[in-house]
């Protein structure tokens, strides 16, 4: 029956342009006849470590396939292994290993999107851009993104809320000069006053925490006091921040309420092992 299957498999896969090995189902393809990921959310990339990787093909050779798909014009597209097949192609490969997987166009994103952040090759911006098209042409929310990426809600809000900021202050996150950190301080500003300040902060070196504070007296300074709303919800993000970075830390769902007398921070475990876990880590000196 096995082999009935595998038959029928490579039928449907192979085009001539293939070898499979039987054992793997591993193919090799000539490397030209890849087409890119339509939904790769990744635009830049670093030459440098690109020429690193390239050396160590060329040295190693690519013992880990790259995931690939086919259209409906029987081409293939790139799933995930993008570094990797743009290494192949400066090392002077002609053919690469790759494994052929049926996927819709929003696993092909999701692929994209999970092999990218995992490995932290994704700037700021370019994660924002593939949230926005995650929920734009996927009909996905903040919520559903968050869970399948294995990310905080409000991380993923945050992130898409960059796209807001002016394009030449986007580029300056894009490129590092600049953090997201710095960018969700320079939201409250005009678009004019964005470009100044995050010119200012490039120049100075200005820390977050510094920017936050000098952008809220400058708005208090053009009598721009926030709502008693605005305060509020200020307030709240600012709890919900403490309460995600609790979690990481904690590796334990935290809860942090506030009350007109204070509040309390509430942290679940499960087990001992995690209680154990817990008193450690807040124990320790």
């Amino acid at each position: 029956m096995s082999t009935r299957l595998g038959r029928g498999l490579e039928s449907l896969i192979s085009t001539g342009k293939e070898s499979t090995d039987r054992n793997t189902g591993i193919a090799t393809v000539k490397i030209e006849t890849i087409k890119p990921n339509p939904y790769q959310p990744r635009t830049t990339f670093d030459q440098e470590k690109l020429n690193e990787l390239a050396d160590s093909l060329a040295e190693s050779g690519m013992i880990q396939p790259i995931i690939v798909t086919k259209n409906a014009n029987s081409e293939y597209e790139l799933i995930a292994g993008e570094r990797r097949l743009e290494a192949a192609k400066i090392a002077g490969f002609n053919e690469v290993p790759v494994i052929v997987r049926c996927v819709s166009p929003r696993e092909q994103l999701q692929f994209a999107l999970i092999e990218n952040i995992q490995r932290e090759n994704l700037n700021p911006i370019e994660e924002a851009k593939a949230y926005l098209q995650l929920q734009e042409q996927f009909d996905l929310t903040h919520q559903d993104i968050a869970k399948f990426m294995g990310k905080d809600r409000v991380t993923v809000t945050n992130t898409v809320r960059l796209l807001k900021l002016n394009q030449k202050v986007q580029g300056y996150i894009e490129t590092g000069k600049i953090s997201s950190g710095h960018g969700r301080a320079l939201l409250q500003l005009s678009d004019e006053n964005q470009i100044d300040y995050a010119e200012l902060i490039i120049k100075k070196n200005v820390s977050v925490r510094e920017a936050e504070k000098k952008i809220k007296k400058m708005l208090l300074k053009d009598d721009t006091k926030p709502t008693q709303q605005q305060q509020n919800q200020e307030r709240i993000d600012y709890l919900k921040m403490l309460q995600e970075k609790l979690n990481k830390k904690l590796a334990l769902p935290v809860k942090v309420e506030e009350s007109k007398k204070g509040g309390t921070v509430s942290i679940r475990y499960k087990n001992d092992e995690e209680l154990k876990s817990l008193l450690n880590e807040l124990l320790q000196e």
